[in-house]
């Protein structure tokens, strides 16, 4: 009954080790995902410039694509937002105006016609098309932007980065407006262009805009070699901060620069939290398993001295009785181990759950960031970022509300050999720190003194 004892304390001490170090793993490769590929971007616009606000002057083009230079950058993506009244394109747009389409100035002027072609009298107008020219097709169209969902290609194919001819890819509610499929054809600045693609993100907003390769849209807007917005990818989240200075210093007064470290670490913080209380939680188990072995090895020699004094005044060395109480510990440990481990991997799942979930409902990382005049924001747990490419930017904010928070806690647990072996190497610690009390202890019995006393 001692035996059985020993073995399911071992255990339950074992397995909470067990299950520590797989959350503890699982909370280090969910950190280390999340800081590779979220919040490791720099938004960068023209200085004082953002949707429908402000001013300022569009970038050059030669000056963005010099920030590949910049230590740690590993990727330039540019765009040029453009908006096409009636009198400059075919296409007519899938969104009414309404109340808010007149309050922003869509059908503000004088006479009988604004600048898009409305009228302050509250007559019939209709909203702009939004044209952003990008040379990252693939990752302004998969990903979602400006409040869609998840965006991807419905029909048709993304046109090269570098590409200069005149094709466009358009959101699957302007092509049902306008009835346009793979192969259709629209004007916009008087140039005949080719529907390559159709695209849908689950919103109205986005799914309304047209993307056209960089170049061409530079061509024929007669904007050629400017940019309106670019995202600077880094290749971690510890590097933003040096490569954010390095930009802003680059780039100088022209622009403004944003970047979303501070927001995404103070989402991470739960994170953070958790691997700390595992780390904690497991030395203590496996120091407490070592105790509850010593203890339990030193009552036993207790009890046997009379068996110990025996093999003493037959002659028995001190070593080979010793090994015989070192290999009965380390027995006790192997079984627990095998039953800890077992159980350990089961509830690896559920406790890093609760722990993620108690953490992150304590964080609070709502609420917009903005570094300079007006680049552009960041935001905390909504997991707010300016979209690769930026959806209209002269026309409209860059806007992009994900699941961030719901993404870094979306943890799957798994053991690996490296769980195995640890659970191999705490038992030879566990087993070693138990019998070494008990060890001693048998040293020093004599004998003469046993047996007289029995």
């Amino acid at each position: 009954m001692r035996a059985v004892g020993v073995v399911v304390i071992l255990a339950v001490a074992i397995a909470l080790s067990i299950s520590m170090l797989i959350a503890r793993d699982a909370v280090t490769n969910k950190i280390n995902s999340v800081r590779a590929s979220t919040g490791n971007t720099i938004t960068v616009s023209p200085k004082g410039f953002f949707g429908f606000n402000g001013g300022g002057t569009p970038l050059k083009e030669s000056d963005v694509t010099d920030l590949l230079s910049i230590p740690n950058v590993t990727a330039v993506q540019e765009s040029l937002s453009e908006e096409l009244t009636s009198t400059k394109t075919s296409l007519s747009s899938p969104t009414p105006a309404g109340s808010l389409g007149g309050q922003f100035g869509f059908g503000a002027g004088t006479g009988s016609g604004g600048e898009f072609g409305g009228s302050s009298s509250g007559t019939t107008f209709s909203i702009p098309i939004r044209v952003i020219g990008t040379n990252s097709p693939g990752n302004a169209v998969v990903g979602g932007a400006n409040g869609g969902g998840s965006e991807k290609l419905t029909s048709g194919a993304a046109y090269s980065p570098t590409s200069t001819a005149d094709v466009a890819i358009v959101g699957s509610s302007l092509a049902s407006k306008n009835k346009l499929t793979v192969g259709s054809t629209f004007t916009a600045w008087n140039t005949k262009i080719t529907v390559v693609g159709i695209f849908s993100a689950g919103s109205t907003f986005t799914d309304a805009s047209v993307l056209m390769p960089l170049a061409t849209v530079q061509k024929l807007a007669d904007a050629t070699g400017d940019v309106t917005s670019a995202t600077v990818t880094v290749n971690s989240l510890n590097n933003v901060a040096s490569a954010d200075k390095a930009v802003a210093k680059k780039l100088g007064s022209a622009a403004d620069v944003t970047s979303t470290q501070a927001t995404t670490e103070a989402s991470l913080a739960p994170l953070n939290s958790v691997k700390t209380i595992s780390t904690y939680t497991l030395v203590g188990s496996v120091i407490g398993a070592a105790i509850i072995l010593l203890l339990s090895m030193l009552m036993i020699v207790r009890e046997r001295r009379r068996e110990v004094g025996v093999l003493k005044a037959l002659g028995a060395p001190n070593k080979s009785i010793i090994s015989q109480f070192i290999a009965e510990s380390t027995t006790f440990t192997i079984l627990g181990a095998v039953v800890g481990l077992v159980v350990g991997v089961l509830i690896s799942s559920p406790i890093t759950s609760a722990l993620v979930s108690a953490s992150g409902g304590t964080s609070s990382n709502s609420g917009f960031v903005r570094r300079a005049g007006g680049g552009g924001f960041g935001a905390g747990g909504s997991g707010f970022t300016p979209p690769a490419g930026g959806f209209a930017n002269r026309g409209t904010g860059n806007f992009h509300f994900g699941g961030f928070s719901n993404t870094i806690t979306q943890i799957h647990t798994s053991a690996g050999w490296s769980t195995l072996g640890f659970a191999l190497i705490a038992a030879i610690v566990i087993a070693a720190l138990g019998s070494t009390v008990a060890a001693a202890t048998i040293v020093r019995i004599r004998p003469a003194e046993v047996l007289r006393s029995e």
